[in-house]
């Protein structure tokens, strides 16, 4: 664009070039000016029919709803229930029913839900042994045995099987597991070690196993045909005896004298197969119970009897395994008989037990009887053997028991086998009757050893039934209850089911209970089908002074309102999440202040330049500022050649250039003469000086331009050839030469080349090389174009630098050291500069010189580059006021002035570093107009944003450019009119100033006298703050308390060298030290602030007041529940109004949707818990949006109504004002959040090290983040788009944030906390030195600072990189469980993104100075390589800082970012890990 200008000139431009063609003037292009041509009128286009309005309104709907979705996530964090799976996970495993069985153990019990024995108190039945299994010890600790036995009727229809556990506390809050049903003690006869029943009524069942061989004599009519067996059971004495001695089969009527119940099965023995078809007999081979009972006529029905086979056929009795199939599938087995040895029978005729030797003297035995015989002896006796097919063993159960009333009762029943091939009979005896006499021995099963004896074993015996209580166990346990004294005892029945559930155990890898195991007070009935507990003083004798138990009732028993209650649903309410949801909360706060300007348009203004907006202007200054180091003639010069280019076309007011030196050195001046007669070179013909500069100017600006602090900085001491003819202006000349032709001017164009050598020679003699002016004295230059029409003025200032007393303190008021000057009464402005150049050192001890009426005033009341601002001000104020500098005539008035005299004037600031390019000030200057062209004198000030072009932002490690404030927050401001001055790059207005009534001016001084008392002191005229380091943000604060706003050029209009990007880093600190002293001064009402900026503080303070109340209220949403308004609670709404009007009506509406959704899901899920905490949290949640809208709304017409009086009010009038004033707010507060960044890291680390103590559900977690996570950079993107097409409509140039300017921010955030964490002290210490002593802390040292902000980022970045390597280590040294794992895993992936994002600032800092070659590098042998600190630097700069390994990082860290919500769903912890850098990423700070 800029090449274009130069060939071709605006309007009027050109050097007199007449129709035929003569080259009397410059210009090479007659072209038109169309700059007041109007196309087509499009105005009935709707204005949202654009791209960059779609935009906006995009941008706006994005923003309601961020401000909607991310509190209402912070509140879901605190509010939504934890998944039921980890609701006990500060516990070992404990199986868990679903919630919606948590009532089982809730129902109404008549009695103990599981009678319990009693605590023992008598010590001598406690075991006090178990303390040495425990501790390898005898301690005080015991246990005892108990009996447990399940009664609660209403489990039979709920669970089938169920386990006992046993829990014991000494205080009713720590309790831990000490038995469960591998302590079940077993009998003879079952091996049963869960509750086999639910109740006393159907728990007593008595069990008979039968003889391994049915009858011999009856085997084939037992089993080779159909049969009926059924199983006889006796309560008499003498049924049961008759029963034992029946012989002879028994008729079907008989049954009914002898059997008190039947029970029987049917059907085609021996695993036939055959379904049973005969009358009576189901399918399933059971005989029908109708049946039965009519065989036993008159019979009460005293229990159920049933007939099971043994899968074994022989073994134990306990060892009885019972098939499931029907009767027609029970295996038949062969049995033996075989006759009774003749030694046996004669040694059982004796007495003698077998086995038991002859005693002597018993002829005919001999000795060793057992083991005598040979194998011809074993074959005789073989002989006898008979074997037969015999029924399976059978067990008769006799269920739901109930003893009869009658008399002649046994104390339990006998069980008698019987089977006939009808029900009429007759009925043949099962088993033989044992016979004593029988020369056989019982049969025995084929195939098992049969005995050598005759067991003795009575009819009666055999047939007994055993009682067995299903629902009662024995515990005997191993683990220890406690000690003595105060015990509580809890039996819980588990679920078989729920036990077996392998998802339940997590911890436990043997799914299983750990005896010992803590678990979870109560209530129990979210674990436990029943429950029940027994108290009292165990093991210790019944004393008077025992006290009663608190939640123990007078049977021993614990009151089961105490074991079970209302399971309380588990939420996240942990530490760690409050904390994590408050600085999400923090951080949404500050980014919502970051955001909200946005939604305004921006102000209108004019678009486009005119020489006619010149003439509502005074005069255009601008200032080129040099200090020192790096600041010295090259880089003046540069900086010069831009702002002279700058010199807008046709411009009609005058144009001013300054040169303000703060370094006082001679050098610079004469450097500066220097190029003040290369200006006076140019060519003059015709009137065409100023188009033949600007020409000249812009094709040199254009040489200089990329120019670096390493090409003419303090480090050079000898410029490079190609840099001096490039900087010196000779490359300028050649191309003068060809693009218009000025080598033909003859002598003109000599003396241009003559100067241009001139400034060539200074340039290159004794570069770098100052001799220091009079230290006290001010030095001032002024310059005039040849041309008498121009209003080019050039000037050179550099106010007095008076040596000073180091031991003195450096104060803005007069004092021991400082220097001073003496102002008469009624002093005359013009003689500004004759009386400062009298001025004196005060001296202490020295008697005070002071002359009547003569005030004194500091001569430097500001070390800093403010107070040079301020200077240049003054100046050229009283040099246009000279009457040569005059518009008016006397025409005008005695005083010459018009108008445009008396018109606000234009300050631009142009750091010695940076270098305004020629279309800087057409395109600033228009800002300051309305659309009609009229100046508007609320614009306060223009800011263009910085650039660095040697810095892309793929190298720009440091974040040199600050690009994210400049593409991203800056244009957010500028909707609201916020955007705050950046020093450089700005251009403010100047309201006209009478000097002889301002040039001085008066301030409250900071100290006091010796006599105690505060004066005010005279001091020169300020425009801009001195009393902090950054100047720039005190000023616009100032202008946005009166109501002034800015504008902002979203273009590169100026070229900047940048220093070496580690001076960011300290920048960084100047800028928080400065915010913090700012914010202080502001704070305590010792801002040094003028007029209606000092009166409109209370809007400060009422934004303060309003942040925080929004923060307040934040916090308050998340941590309490509520559904009441604030407004309400203040009394500022009635209650009853609120709750007909608003809170009932809503509810309605909010459960009928949350009624809808359940029946879209399909209904509550067995874990599901009362949705009313989701209503509750919405509720609450509009009610907040509500009263946040209605508090809004309050301001919002409040604010209008202001607007009608607003000349007599200061309250703001408009609520873009009210966005400046937050912008400014955060501008002063935004070091209060450096914390954050050392809390992120923390918290990383801590969930990197530590299980995670809270757990949300995946998808919930991973919608809000999907949600939040597009909303932040939807808002980023539309933000940009929208900026971005006005700024190519308007100047087709493009200005876009990347993802590479956001990574470089996220690493700022990171990188930056210590440094505001240490400028928090300084920046306090530099304050209470300005307020206790008056010192002056508007100056700095940039060097010292640099270093001390290296030095802090080199080691926090570096012990950030060590940490995630710690963490990995630590992770899997630990050997986590796999939940563990789970949750620690996250933060270890989070902090390491962290570590990869400060790893190249890090290696960066570390590497400074690197200056070894590869020629060098190549030469060195390993060993010195490995010892030298040069290589190593190299080593990791040449592996890391490449463009490879950059372009790596630079796509995997945006890659991160949008991959963590996905993440989230497999792994919610992602999202706490990761949920931060919503709000860190764009804040801009």
């Amino acid at each position: 664009m800029r090449a274009m200008m130069l060939k071709k000139p605006l309007a009027g431009e050109g050097d007199g070039t007449d129709s035929e063609g003569s080259q009397d003037g410059d210009s090479i292009d007659s072209g038109e000016d169309t700059s007041n041509m109007k196309g087509p009128d499009i105005t009935w286009i709707p204005v949202c029919c654009n791209a960059a309005c779609c935009c906006h309104v995009c941008y706006i709907v994005l923003f309601l709803c961020y401000v909607v979705i991310f509190p209402l996530w912070c509140k879901w964090l605190l509010t939504a229930p934890m998944p039921f799976l980890y609701w006990e996970q500060n516990y070992p495993d404990f199986p868990r029913m679903p919630l919606d069985r948590s009532n089982i153990a809730r129902a109404h019990n008549d009695g103990p839900q599981i009678v319990m024995s009693p605590v023992p108190v008598d010590g001598t039945t406690c075991n006090y042994t178990c303390g040495e299994i425990l501790h390898g010890y005898q301690s005080g600790e015991m246990n005892f045995d108990l009996n447990v036995r399940l009664n609660k009727p209403d489990l039979r229809n709920e669970v089938h099987t169920t386990f006992p556990v046993i829990l014991t506390s000494e205080d009713f809050e720590e309790w831990m597991l000490v038995a469960d049903r591998r302590q079940a003690v077993t009998d003879s006869y079952s091996s049963r070690n869960f509750f086999g029943e639910v109740e006393d009524k159907t728990a007593r069942t008595y069990r008979s196993t039968q003889d391994s061989c049915s009858a011999e004599a009856s085997a084939g009519f037992l089993t080779g045909s159909e049969i009926y067996l059924i199983a006889c059971v006796a309560w008499r004495d003498s049924s049961a005896s008759a029963l034992m001695d029946l012989v002879d089969d028994m008729d079907g009527g008989d049954l009914g004298t002898y059997c008190d119940a039947l029970g029987g099965v049917c059907g085609y023995p021996c695993a036939s197969h055959m379904p049973a078809s005969f009358p009576n007999c189901s399918a399933g081979g059971i005989i029908h119970q109708g049946a039965l009972e009519a065989l036993i006529p008159d019979k009460p029905a005293i229990g159920n009897v049933s007939i099971e086979a043994c899968v074994n056929p022989a073994g134990e009795a306990a060892s009885c395994y019972t098939s499931v199939g029907p009767f027609a599938d029970w295996d038949c087995h062969q049995c033996i008989v075989r006759p009774v040895e003749e030694e046996s029978r004669r040694l059982q005729d004796i007495g003698l037990p077998p086995g038991v030797g002859v005693p002597p003297g018993i002829a005919g035995l001999g000795d060793g009887l057992e083991g005598a015989g040979d194998e011809e002896e074993e074959e005789e006796k073989s002989a006898g053997i008979r074997k037969y097919k015999s029924l399976p063993r059978f067990i008769v159960k006799y269920e739901d028991a109930q003893v009869p009333t009658t008399a002649g009762i046994l104390g339990a029943p006998r069980a008698v086998l019987f089977a006939a091939k009808s029900l009429a009979g007759p009925w043949k005896k099962l088993y033989p009757s044992a016979q004593e006499d029988s020369l056989d021995m019982p049969p025995v099963v084929f195939g098992e050893t049969a005995p050598l004896e005759v067991v003795k074993e009575s009819e009666d015996d055999k047939r007994t039934m055993q009682l067995d209580l299903l629902n009662e166990l024995n515990l005997k346990p191993d683990s220890c209850f406690g000690k003595r004294g105060p015990l509580y005892v809890v039996a819980c029945a588990v679920n078989a089911s729920i036990y077996d559930d392998e998802s339940q155990w997590k911890k436990n890898k043997e799914q299983r209970f750990n005896l010992g195991q803590k678990v979870m007070p109560p209530p129990f009935n979210d674990r436990c089908v029943a429950v029940a507990g027994r108290c009292g003083h165990a093991c210790e004798s019944p004393r008077a002074n025992n006290a009663p138990l608190k939640y123990c009732n007078a049977d021993g028993y614990i009151d089961q309102q105490y074991l079970v209650n209302k399971i309380h649903i588990q939420y996240n309410r942990a530490t760690p999440v409050f904390l994590f949801a408050y600085v999400l909360l923090f951080g949404f706060a500050v980014k919502t202040i970051m955001l909200c300007p946005g939604i305004f348009s921006p102000y209108k203004r004019c678009t486009f330049y005119s020489s006619e907006l010149t003439e509502q202007i005074r005069y255009i200054l601008v200032v080129g500022v040099t200090g020192g180091g790096d600041e010295g003639k090259g880089t003046m010069i540069r900086n010069t050649i831009g702002m002279v280019s700058g010199l807008p076309p046709e411009c009609r007011c005058r144009y001013t250039v300054c040169n303000n030196e703060e370094g006082h050195r001679l050098e610079m001046i004469t450097c500066w003469e220097k190029f003040c007669a290369v200006l006076a070179a140019i060519p003059t013909d015709s009137g065409q000086y100023e188009n033949n500069l600007r020409n000249f100017t812009h094709i040199w600006c254009d040489e200089t331009c990329n120019m670096s602090l390493k090409q003419v900085g303090s480090t050079v001491k000898q410029l490079d050839p190609n840099i001096l003819a490039r900087l010196s202006g000779r490359t300028t000349l050649d191309k003068v030469k060809k693009v218009l032709g000025w080598d033909k001017r003859g002598t003109k164009f000599d003396r241009l080349v003559d100067a241009v050598e001139d400034l060539s020679t200074d340039l290159n003699t004794n570069y770098n090389k100052f001799t220091p002016m009079t230290p006290h004295l001010d030095y001032v230059r002024d310059w005039i174009p040849p041309d008498s029409s121009s209003l080019l003025r050039m000037h050179f200032t550099s106010r007095a630098k008076p040596i000073e007393d180091p031991r003195n303190i450096m104060v803005q008021h007069v004092a021991v050291g400082t220097w001073y000057y003496k102002c008469p009464p009624e002093p005359d402005p013009m003689r500004w500069l004759e009386l400062r150049k009298n001025c004196q050192e005060m001296i202490y001890s020295h008697a005070d010189d002071g002359d009547p009426g003569y005030t004194k005033v500091p001569l430097r009341s500001s070390h800093g580059k403010a107070g040079g601002l301020n200077f240049v001000d003054n100046y050229i104020s009283l040099v246009n006021d000279r009457m040569e500098n005059r518009y008016g005539t006397l025409s005008d008035g005695p005083d010459c002035k018009n108008d445009q005299d008396r018109a606000p004037s234009l300050y631009a600031i142009a750091d010695a570093r940076h270098q305004f390019q020629p279309d800087f000030f057409i395109s600033c200057v228009p800002c300051f107009f309305d659309p009609k062209g009229l100046l508007n004198r609320r614009v306060a000030f223009t800011q263009a944003p910085q650039h660095y072009p040697e810095h892309s932002d793929k190298y720009d490690y440091l974040d040199n450019n600050n690009a994210q404030f400049f593409r991203l927050n800056a244009m957010i401001r500028d909707c609201c009119g916020g955007v705050s001055s950046c020093g450089t790059n700005g251009m403010w207005q100047m309201a006209d100033r009478d000097n002889a009534e301002t040039l001085w001016t008066h301030r409250l001084k900071r100290v006091r006298d010796r006599d105690g008392k505060r004066r005010t002191q005279v001091i020169e005229r300020e425009q801009f703050h001195t009393s902090c380091k950054i100047e720039d943000t005190a000023s616009s604060l100032d202008r946005v308390l009166v109501g002034e706003y800015s504008h902002f050029v979203n273009r590169k209009l100026s070229f900047g060298m940048s220093k070496d990007p580690e001076g960011f880093l300290g920048a960084q600190q100047r800028w928080v030290e400065g915010a913090i002293t700012l914010c202080l001064q502001w704070v305590t009402n010792h801002a040094d602030a003028h007029g209606q900026a000092k009166r409109n503080q209370p809007l400060l303070w009422m934004v303060i007041v309003g942040f925080i109340a929004y923060v307040f209220s934040l916090c308050r949403l998340v941590t309490v529940e509520y559904t009441s308004s604030i407004l309400v609670e203040l009394g500022i709404l009635d209650r009853d109004f609120f709750e007909s009007m608003i809170r009932t009506p809503l509810h309605v509406p909010i459960h009928w949707i949350y009624n809808v959704l359940m029946e879209i899901r399909g209904g509550h899920s067995p874990n599901s818990y009362s949705y009313r905490v989701y209503e509750d949290m919405t509720l609450q949640f509009i009610v907040f949006m509500g009263t946040c809208v209605f508090v809004f709304f309050l301001l919002w017409v409040l604010t209008n109504v202001c607007k009608v009086c607003k000349r007599c009010c200061l309250f703001p009038w408009e609520m873009k004002w009210w966005g400046r004033l937050v912008i400014s707010f955060d501008n002063l507060t935004y070091w209060v959040w450096f914390w954050t960044s050392f809390f992120w890291i923390g918290f990383n680390i801590y969930l990197a090290v530590s299980p995670a103590q809270f757990h949300f559900n995946n998808v919930g977690m991973m919608s809000f983040m999907v949600a939040a996570t597009f909303l932040n950079y939807a808002l980023i993107v539309t933000n940009s788009m929208r900026f971005s097409i006005m700024e190519s409509v308007d100047a087709n140039e493009i200005a876009f944030l990347s993802m590479d300017n956001i990574w470089r921010a996220n690493q700022l955030f990171f990188m930056v906390g210590p440094i505001q964490g240490f400028s928090v002290f300084t920046g306090t210490r530099n304050f209470l030195y300005y307020l206790m002593y008056g010192q002056d802390i508007g100056g700095w040292a940039g060097g010292d600072l640099t270093q001390v902000s290296i030095m802090i980022v080199k080691y926090w970045t570096s012990m950030i990189i060590v940490a995630s390597c710690v963490c990995w280590i630590y992770l899997f040294a630990s050997h986590p469980t796999a939940d563990e794992y789970q949750s620690r895993r996250p933060g270890c992936i989070i902090f390491s993104f962290i570590a990869m994002d400060v790893l190249h600032p890090c290696v960066y800092l570390w590497t400074l100075g690197n200056n070894l070659s590869n020629e060098e590098a190549t030469k060195m042998h390993f060993s010195a390589k490995i010892c030298s600190t040069r290589w190593w630097k190299k080593f990791w700069s040449d592996t890391l800082l490449n463009e490879c390994i950059t372009n790596i990082f630079r796509y995997v860290a945006p890659v991160y970012n949008f991959m963590l919500p996905i993440l989230v769903f497999y792994n919610s912890y992602f999202g706490v890990s990761a949920g931060f850098t919503l709000v860190a990423v764009g804040a801009g700070h």
